[in-house]
């Protein structure tokens, strides 16, 4: 009898035993599926994050920018002709034209574009006589810009300035007329025989011809330059070996 009661008392834990396993089995499997399940999701939303933002810009793209600007000017402007004259262009204009002349120096004078303008209103020097500073800014100046437009002919000191230009260099390409408002034929007969910049059309186009006028001046004489300062370095060396 006490054989039997063991037994079923034996029995009875092993029975508790199995069914308490079997409830943290079911506790685990249960559960653990939910972390598993709740893992994923956080992974999802995470990967759906990721792919959902914008791209970083490629680090070139701003390297590209900044090289396009800094690219550097034409030989020319770092010759020794260029250097020897304080101005690239001499601008003259009529005084109601000075926006026009400014919007024109403001382009050339661009860091892109590195000329040296003159303008009167601004850089003649307080104090001095207009006709004699006038005059020395002419002869230094590489070319002359004049600024043809109805108030120019009008214009009995743009006459003088034009006429100063005009005996400084005669038929040569320093001297650049820039027409607006105006038919060729109404220009002033002493620079009909001159190429001549149209503004009329487009007023950026012609400021660009007007650029590569001035620069393609001052190439040639760069050119030009060169050869003769070789021979002379060639005549100063054999008279330093016959010495």
């Amino acid at each position: 009898m006490r054989l039997l009661q063991f037994i079923s008392s034996k029995g009875w834990r092993r029975m508790e035993e199995n069914h308490a396993s079997s409830i943290m089995g079911w506790f685990r499997q249960r559960f653990g599926k939910q972390r598993n399940d709740s893992d994923q999701v956080k992974a999802c939303k995470r990967s759906q994050a990721c792919s959902s933002r914008p791209p970083d810009p490629p680090a070139c793209s701003s390297s590209s920018s900044s090289s396009s600007s800094d690219q550097p000017l034409p030989w020319a402007l770092s010759s020794s002709f260029r250097s020897s004259l304080t101005y690239d262009v001499f601008v003259c204009h009529n005084e109601e034209d000075g926006d026009l002349a400014q919007g024109l120096a403001s382009f050339l004078e661009a860091p892109s574009k590195g000329l040296r303008c003159y303008l009167q209103e601004r850089d003649c020097p307080a104090g001095g006589a207009v006709s004699s500073e006038l005059l020395r800014a002419v002869q230094d100046s590489h070319c002359w810009l004049l600024l043809v437009t109805p108030n120019f002919t009008r214009d009995e000191w743009c006459s003088y300035q034009m006429h100063q230009v005009l005996s400084e260099g005669p038929m040569s390409q320093r001297i650049i007329p820039a027409v607006l408002n105006m038919p060729r034929s109404q220009i002033p007969l002493e620079l009909r025989f001159l190429y001549t910049v149209d503004l009329n059309a487009s007023k950026e186009f012609g400021y660009a011809l007007v650029y590569k006028a001035v620069l393609q001046y001052l190439k040639d004489m760069s050119e030009k330059e060169k050869p003769s300062g070789a021979s002379q370095s060639d005549v100063s060396n054999r008279q330093h070996s016959s010495h």
